[in-house]
């Protein structure tokens, strides 16, 4: 990983490499979907302590997509991303 940058020309380069070899990722349904996740868990948890109902509906957003991604998983209809 040790790169022998010294100008920012080479530098401006290196970003726009690593950014094409990496859009697939970021611009992924998979990626989205765990930040919308991840999102909902920390505010169903935020509004479970504030006492609201509605904490109840994102946190089972947030079980039930991670149980069914899961079990897609198993059943190897999903491909196992990072393995």
């Amino acid at each position: 990983m040790g790169h022998d940058i010294k100008t920012f020309r080479e530098a401006a380069a290196l970003l726009l490499r690593v950014w094409r070899e990496s859009r697939a990722f970021f611009l992924s349904i998979e990626l989205w979907l765990m930040v919308l996740v991840a999102g909902a868990t920390v505010g169903g948890a935020w509004l479970a302590v504030m006492g609201s109902g509605w904490s109840l509906l994102a946190l089972g957003f947030a079980t039930g997509y991670v149980a069914t991604r899961t079990t897609l998983h198993m059943k190897r209809i999903l491909a196992w991303p990072f393995i």
